[in-house]
């Protein structure tokens, strides 16, 4: 129980920092530009659920960062609550935690100046690409203070640990905004929304594939610094949870596989685009009658809306996962994750 209050924070950032950089990712990259799509008048509309949703991940981090923060620093004191007056100063200015946490403030800064300047100039590019940065520091401050710093701060598995952190927020913290920004403004307001719909797919399918890649990549990495065999994925704790969290990516995977060599090609039919024809494409225009364009629209949301459901198994799997002890962990420790925070009477420590 006491674990699972410990892991709400947690929870609720992972969840808002994987959709602020999935937000920002839709803005920048899977929303078309103007002049570029015949649905220009949704184009504002769109950009603004977006910055509402970006803005209520904003608020939702910095709550969080809070939360983190007492939670921390009662577990690394190991004093009750009512000695948090006392506790919390030493814990920013005299650990690794208290560093790192400054510069998660400073990039929380830097994304709620950019949100409260973008808000204004919805069209601008730059600022959703700063606030991206912004994003990016953030998520490195995550992989700084969680397992991978146990290896210290300027090694491999810190890298790989944010890397991966980063990609799946731009895979799927953008399946998340798509859901649950874009489909909706979309399909309600294109009139008609053939052309539209057509690009946000093309471009969503483009920016998932390359993200994928790289999260692919940095989990093996992870898993292998973290787990180092495969007989532990069933033998630990740890190992199964990280096994539950992969049966979900790959089914995350295989319904993603339907909407990129299915849905998406017959959205660019639709819209009057030639496409090749892949397997699964032409498995089903050769056995069942092609969908109206309003149902294929109808299947792609459905579909990317069961991706995000089973994404969100995914995070709380993660969650649990940083706050459980790794089955391979060095012989050392480092202050980023187990340190203790000193006492105010006792002048010792990092």
């Amino acid at each position: 129980m006491e674990r699972l209050v410990v892991s709400l924070p947690t929870a609720v950032d992972v969840l808002a920092l994987v959709t602020c950089l999935g937000t920002l990712s839709c803005r920048l990259w899977v929303v078309p530009p103007p002049g570029t799509a015949a649905d220009a008048p949704v184009l504002t509309p769109l950009r603004a659920a977006l910055w509402r949703l970006l803005g209520v991940c904003l608020v939702a981090l910095t709550v969080s960062s809070a939360g983190e923060l007492l939670g921390r620093t009662l577990t690394m004191s190991g004093l009750p609550l009512a000695l948090l007056g006392r506790t919390l100063p030493t814990v920013l200015l005299r650990t690794h935690y208290g560093r790192v946490w400054f510069a998660r403030l400073g990039a929380l800064a830097l994304l709620w100046l950019g949100w409260g300047v973008g808000r204004k100039r919805l069209h601008a590019q730059a600022i959703p690409a700063l606030m991206l940065a912004g994003g990016s520091l953030l998520a490195l401050t995550r992989s700084l203070s969680g397992h991978a710093a146990d290896w210290g701060d300027v090694t491999l598995p810190v890298l790989m640990d944010g890397l991966h952190l980063l990609a799946a927020g731009l895979w799927g913290g953008g399946l998340l905004a798509l859901a649950g920004a874009v489909l909706p403004g979309a399909l309600r307001d294109m009139p008609p929304p053939r052309t539209g719909l057509a690009a946000i797919a093309r471009r969503f399918a483009t920016l998932a594939s390359l993200a994928l890649v790289v999260v692919l990549l940095t989990g093996v990495a992870n898993a292998w610094v973290q787990v180092g065999t495969v007989r532990v994925l069933w033998a630990t704790p740890y190992g199964r949870t990280l096994l539950a969290k992969l049966l979900l990516v790959g089914l995350v995977l295989l319904l993603g596989a339907v909407n990129h060599y299915l849905y998406v090609p017959l959205l660019q039919q639709w819209a009057g685009r030639r496409v090749a024809r892949g397997w699964l494409l032409q498995a089903v225009l050769t056995r069942w009658r092609t969908p109206a364009g309003p149902q294929i629209a109808q299947h792609w949301r459905r579909t990317v809306g069961a991706e995000g459901l089973v994404l969100l198994g995914v995070l709380l799997c993660t969650v649990w996962l940083l706050h459980g002890r790794p089955a391979r962990s060095p012989s050392h420790t480092m202050p980023g994750h187990a340190e203790r925070a000193p006492t105010p009477a006792v002048h010792h420590g990092r």
